[in-house]
């Protein structure tokens, strides 16, 4: 019973890496045909907060909206009840915010106030966009450092592919459903980088235990066996997390949208890649017992 479910979970391993290379195909085309949206953070432009006490949806918002208001301007919700935010670009307004928020008292007939106004300049959004690399490509680099460290060379590049598999997801869904990419994104996709490596390290910890043993058995059922061993763990972390994060991206509002899209969608797939990438990746790599295997030393003269 033990040895054929062991044999079904290996066959499941592979058709998830197979799954998982169609989807990494399939979210980089997305990004090379749709791009990254970027938000006000790194193209510059204006954040107008209004207070519009009122019980009718965005949408229904939006619908009220006539000329010359009507495809200039759109509102969004604050996340907070009768808060209400408009984004523009650089110099695409003609009118200026407290004209704006005339204009939006008549059109809905409902008192506006405007609370407060934010411009990031061009030059402001370039410099944010390239620190945010950075930010991403240091973290990259202490990630691979560490691995190096830790684990022999075969294990640390499956375990660096899924994180990579992970990342690219989640930037291909962004581009998929129109997600502003800005600084809260960039922090989702530094935290949705850690969770993964984390829920690699800990299969692949367990694994070198098992190949450390004496008398391991084959690679197949080592991997197989750590995966068993660390299955109730990481059900647990990311099932209590995705509830934490699921909830942040119900109720977060659209300040918050970002992050909790990209934290959850980060943590789901993650969770997936660190058995399906990560294990049959270092088993087609070559990874054996041998690995880990001390040398015996025989004493002189034997």
């Amino acid at each position: 019973m033990l040895n054929r479910f062991l044999h079904d979970l290996t066959r499941w391993r592979y058709i998830g890496l197979g799954l998982s290379v169609i989807l990494t195909l399939y979210c980089a085309w997305l990004l090379w045909a749709h791009g990254l949206q970027l938000g006000l953070d790194f193209t510059g432009g204006s954040l107008l907060e209004f207070r519009i006490d009122t019980l009718r949806s965005t949408h229904e918002l939006n619908a009220l909206l006539t000329a010359p208001l009507k495809g200039a301007v759109e509102l969004h919700p604050a996340g907070v009840p009768g808060e209400w935010l408009i984004k523009l670009p650089e110099h695409a307004l003609a009118w200026t915010p407290q004209e704006l928020a005339s204009l939006l008292g008549q059109q809905f007939d409902l008192p506006v106030e405007l609370l407060r106004t934010t411009q990031v300049g061009p030059q402001v959004g370039a410099e944010l966009l390239e620190q945010g690399m950075l930010a991403l490509l240091a973290a990259s680099v202490a990630i691979a450092a560490y691995l190096a460290f830790r684990f022999e060379w075969r294990q640390a590049i499956g375990v660096l592919v899924s994180v990579l598999h992970d990342a690219l997801v989640a930037l291909g869904l962004i581009a998929l459903f129109g997600i502003e990419f800005d600084l809260n994104v960039i922090a989702g996709l530094m935290a949705v980088i850690g969770y993964s490596l984390n829920d690699s390290i800990v299969i692949s910890d367990r694994l070198r235990d098992i190949l450390s043993s004496r008398q391991p058995p084959a690679i197949h059922e080592c991997t197989n066996r750590a995966v068993i061993a660390t299955f109730s763990r990481t059900l647990i972390t990311s099932g209590t997390t995705l509830f934490t994060v699921g909830a942040l991206l119900l109720f977060g509002g659209e300040a918050l949208y970002g992050f909790s899209f990209t934290l959850f969608t980060g943590i789901l797939v993650g969770t997936l890649s660190s058995i399906t990438i990560a294990t049959p990746v270092q088993e087609l790599l070559g990874l054996s017992p041998n690995a880990y295997q001390k040398e015996e030393v025989l004493p002189e003269g034997a």
